[in-house]
């Protein structure tokens, strides 16, 4: 299975490292014909056509994180590129002292109408201190690498308002994400984003549904037997905008862990809500900032309220994200 699972992130890695050359082999062709997709050919990837795009005839939701966790439909247009620096943060166990954070840096590519791929480095660092069953821990560590290949299925229309955009993420990570122990991980996040217009060039509302298999095992037990879990995030948001450059909202998500690649029984789930906020700094450069407190849970054998075996009291994110 390691070497399954290796050889399907190292296949993600190739389509993403030689999309610039399909592009370049097929730009000439594809853009002769007036149907099909327009696609970037690799010498021009990162380059914005001479003849800019006519501006929608249609309420549309605006590009970027205006939603928060929750993501939104726009995969760009060919030949935009970008980066972004994305620190998500946990804290709060049952007792003593946790704080979890990783920063995620994904380079983007649009490389045609409608699809988009990435390529992210993680690092993660943990601070474990007294808390029940998990080891005092201090320590910052290279977490591995994800791949994202993402398509708009659904485009806005005038007479379609509706939007969808589906994605997968398949990744190799090298810590466990609550103790902060080394692993060897893979998983994969199968994504499906949906938004619309709610009010015209005001308020704008998505949905995301998102499940993810994974296995993994410790690195101290190299004969140990692979551990196989499944988790699922169902998340809306709303999000006014107050200005050009400014959003507020609001998110709920439901999150829900499970023993099995296939959910097969459930361990855990928590719902978190929260404000959010996005910044335009500039055209081509925003913030991001949400926060969401987890308001009620329940994991197997506990009677709290909350579920702090697999979740935490507090989940956050700020995400810097530029374009070019």
């Amino acid at each position: 299975m390691s070497t399954a699972c290796s050889r399907i992130v190292i296949c993600v890695g190739l389509v993403i490292a030689c999309t610039g050359w399909a592009g370049a082999a097929a730009g000439a062709e594809m853009t002769k014909k007036a149907t099909g997709p327009v696609w970037a050919p690799g010498w021009a990837l990162c380059r914005k056509p001479a003849t800019p795009s006519e501006p929608d005839k249609f309420a549309n939701v605006p590009g970027g994180d205006i939603f928060g966790f929750t993501s939104g439909t726009d995969v760009g247009s060919p030949g935009d590129c970008g980066v972004a620096f994305e620190f998500s943060g946990r804290a709060g166990k049952a007792d003593g002292s946790y704080r979890t954070g990783t920063l995620k840096t994904q380079f983007g590519a649009t490389i045609a109408d409608n699809f988009s791929v990435a390529l992210s480095p993680f690092v993660t660092y943990h601070h474990i201190r007294n808390v029940t069953d998990l080891e005092d821990l201090r320590r910052t560590q290279f977490d591995g690498l994800s791949g994202e290949l993402s398509y708009r299925f659904i485009e806005r229309s005038a007479a379609m308002p509706l939007a969808a955009t589906f994605s997968i993420e398949p990744r190799w990570a090298r810590v466990d994400g609550t103790s902060g122990v080394g692993v060897t991980a893979y998983s994969a996040e199968f994504k499906l984003f949906l938004d619309a217009v709610l009010v015209a060039d005001r308020l704008f509302g998505a949905v995301n549904l998102n499940y993810a298999p994974a296995i993994q095992k410790t690195d101290d037990d190299p004969l140990g037997e692979w551990v196989r879990t499944s988790s699922t995030n169902v998340s809306g948001a709303l999000t006014y905008q107050v200005s050009n450059r400014l959003f507020f909202g609001g998110e709920l998500r439901y999150l829900a862990a499970f023993e099995g690649a296939f959910l097969n029984h459930k361990i855990g789930n928590a719902i978190f809500v929260g404000p959010t906020m996005l910044v335009k700094i500039t055209d081509a450069t925003s913030l991001n900032l949400v926060w969401t407190p987890q308001i009620r849970g329940h994991a197997i054998d506990t009677d709290r309220r909350l579920d702090l075996d697999n979740f935490e009291r507090h989940q956050f994110r700020a995400k810097l994200a530029t374009s070019f």
